[in-house]
């Protein structure tokens, strides 16, 4: 069987999101809101905490060579971002 590659960024957040969906998300959608969850993808294993660099540490201490997805619990991403024109930009010369 060829095994998808870990260093391509889809393959990561596909196992990353089934890994989420099967084991984890129940539970932590009820009791975990709005925290942020990394998966270590290689192994299955969860680490959460109310802010990212808790879950980073936690990640880091336990498998510092694991390969990541990160989930916010609940939201459709881990950040948002967001891009503001200033109002310089619009005007006209």
């Amino acid at each position: 069987m060829n095994e998808p590659k870990l260093s391509n960024p889809a393959v990561v957040a596909e196992r990353g999101e089934a890994i989420y969906k099967e084991k984890y998300q129940a539970e932590f959608e009820k009791s975990y809101p709005g925290w942020f969850v990394l998966i270590d993808v290689t192994t299955g294993n969860a680490y959460y905490g109310p802010a990212i660099t808790i879950a980073l540490e936690q990640a880091r201490e336990k498998a510092p060579q694991g390969t990541f997805h990160v989930i916010r619990v609940g939201e459709r991403g881990a950040f948002k971002v967001s891009y503001r024109r200033s109002a310089s930009e619009y005007r006209v010369a």
